[in-house]
């Protein structure tokens, strides 16, 4: 009987540990969970807040804290702040993070955008923090897609024979052959391009060209091209870019 007992209690003790521990963790999380919500809600202004508040201070990294503040001024409309978290980023010494892996996406969402302001921010802040083959990539990109400039497809051919793995860098490389030879009327080795760009976009999950590849494919492929009428891939893209640019948070526009 006693020993009926002391296993009860010890079950009854292990259920007040788990629920203790939960709770500990739910309340250390709360401002992380908070920050989420504001964002979710479109009240960034509160998410400024927060995160300039002593909990983010504690619970988020310095570069995830960072990368949230950058969005938040972008999205809140305070665009001198916006600018200036660019550049706080690229010139911060973190212990763990890489700043170019935050400013990179926005980057080419600007470039995609064509707006050069926000371009030229993101390039001279890669180039104080990026390595020499992201930043080599990033300034023909800009020459690319932001001058229009018309560069030799063999200078890209050159680049994508050194790829050694399917990520965001080889589809961009493919994706910016593919606009070169459409642009010198070479269809047929556009769409061979376009198509590798899309494997790559998808074997690495980020679809920031990957609509605008597939529509050339669709518009003047054929079914010999893998991505031809395929149906269209779930695209999560994070940042609302240039076009929807609010001046004022969402939540007050009219």
């Amino acid at each position: 009987c006693s020993s009926d007992l002391m296993s009860a209690a010890s079950i009854i003790i292990i259920i007040c540990g788990g629920v203790a521990w939960f709770t500990y963790r739910r309340i250390k999380q709360f401002p992380i969970i908070a920050i989420q919500g504001a964002f979710q809600r479109a009240d960034y202004q509160h998410a400024l807040e927060l995160l300039n508040g002593a909990g983010a201070e504690k619970l988020l990294s310095p570069l995830e804290k960072d990368r949230l503040l950058m969005k938040a001024y972008f999205m809140a409309g305070k665009k001198n702040e916006f600018l200036e978290q660019i550049a706080k980023i690229a010139h911060t010494q973190y212990k763990k993070g890489d700043p170019a892996s935050v400013l990179e996406p926005w980057y080419y969402h600007s470039l995609r955008c064509k707006h050069t302001e926000f371009a030229n921010a993101y390039q001279q802040a890669l180039h104080a923090c990026a390595d020499e083959q992201t930043l080599q990539i990033a300034d023909l990109a800009y020459q690319i897609l932001l001058e229009n400039s018309l560069h030799d497809i063999t200078a890209l051919d050159e680049y994508i024979c050194k790829i050694r793995s399917a990520d965001f860098h080889a589809g961009l490389l493919y994706y910016l052959k593919g606009k070169l030879c459409f642009h010198e009327n070479a269809i047929e080795e556009a769409l061979h391009a376009f198509d590798n760009a899309l494997f790559n976009f998808e074997t690495a999950e980020s679809y920031l060209f990957y609509d605008d590849a597939k529509q050339y494919i669709d518009t003047y492929g054929n079914s010999s091209y893998l991505h031809y009428g395929k149906a269209d891939v779930a695209i999560h893209t994070d940042i609302d870019m240039v076009e929807r640019y609010r001046m004022v948070p969402k939540k007050d526009a009219k």
